[in-house]
């Protein structure tokens, strides 16, 4: 029987993401963005004011809370859940003041800076979102040493560690959400992300709760003649929907009424 799945509904505040870059950089847009995510069906709004895309700028993380900070309190006061997309000690810091659901960290909290904060707030801080990257980077990157035969064990080897590493500052496996990590993440072989999702369904059965994030990404778009990102809408819905049928927890998605509607359509089959 498949399980009710959670959508985290993407809403990039930046300049410079991959797909979507600029697009709701201006306040206004943003807040319309995250109101139609919510009115699509999303349950929580995953905000980002920091690109990973590979050729990202930095930014300073008082700029990036500042881009994000009457957001959040904006969609919290509508009773939205809130998801922060960083991976700066400054703004884990600031999120977890201002009480939000998640924090989405691409690098797994790699810093002693971040774990000393997780410690610090061990017993109120939200849920946290680790994401294995080959780089362990703050950026995606293309060139990666892995392979299909090797891809598996390598995110097992880190997220292990990760589980081990955050019970030693106090934060409890419960508190966790596990993400593999997908496209530039892993690599520009795309078979390394077809791999990751032939063995999604033992990847949850590990680690419990799993979030995948496929939208856009790299691989659909080289798997189907090098498309360009706004054009892996379908690619990206049959890959959802793989993910839904795999009783994946959380899918985090740009196309929230696109899989909605996918998802509608297969449960009447």
């Amino acid at each position: 029987m498949i399980q009710p799945m959670i959508l985290f509904g993407i809403l990039n505040v930046t300049s410079d993401s991959f797909s979507d870059g600029g697009d709701f950089l201006d306040p206004t847009r943003a807040e319309e963005k995250g109101n139609e995510l919510i009115s699509s069906g999303a349950s929580v709004i995953d905000i980002s004011a920091q690109s990973s895309n590979v050729n990202a700028i930095q930014i300073e993380p008082e700029l990036e809370w500042t881009r994000i900070e009457k957001l959040i309190q904006k969609f919290q006061m509508s009773g939205y859940k809130i998801s922060v997309d960083t991976y700066k000690p400054y703004v884990i810091r600031k999120s977890i003041e201002a009480n939000v659901d998640y924090i989405n960290n691409i690098n797994s909290f790699r810093d002693k800076e971040s774990l000393k904060i997780l410690s610090e707030y061990k017993n109120s801080i939200p849920e946290l979102i680790l994401m294995y990257s080959h780089n362990n980077g703050d950026l995606a990157e293309a060139k990666s040493d892995l392979t299909p035969n090797t891809i598996m064990d390598s995110i097992y080897r880190f997220l292990d560690h990760k589980i081990t590493e955050l019970q030693r500052v106090g934060v409890p496996e419960s508190k966790l959400i596990f993400d593999p990590g997908m496209g530039l993440f892993l690599g520009a072989d795309p078979l390394l992300s077809i791999e990751v999702l032939k063995n999604i369904s033992e990847f949850k059965k590990r680690y419990g709760k799993v979030l995948v994030s496929v939208s856009r990404k790299s691989f659909i778009g080289n798997l189907l003649g090098g498309i360009p990102p706004k054009e892996r809408a379908s690619g990206t819905l049959a890959v959802e929907i793989y993910l839904y049928q795999q009783n994946i927890d959380f899918i985090r998605t740009h196309d929230v009424l696109q899989i909605q509607q996918g998802i509608r359509l297969i449960n009447l089959l």
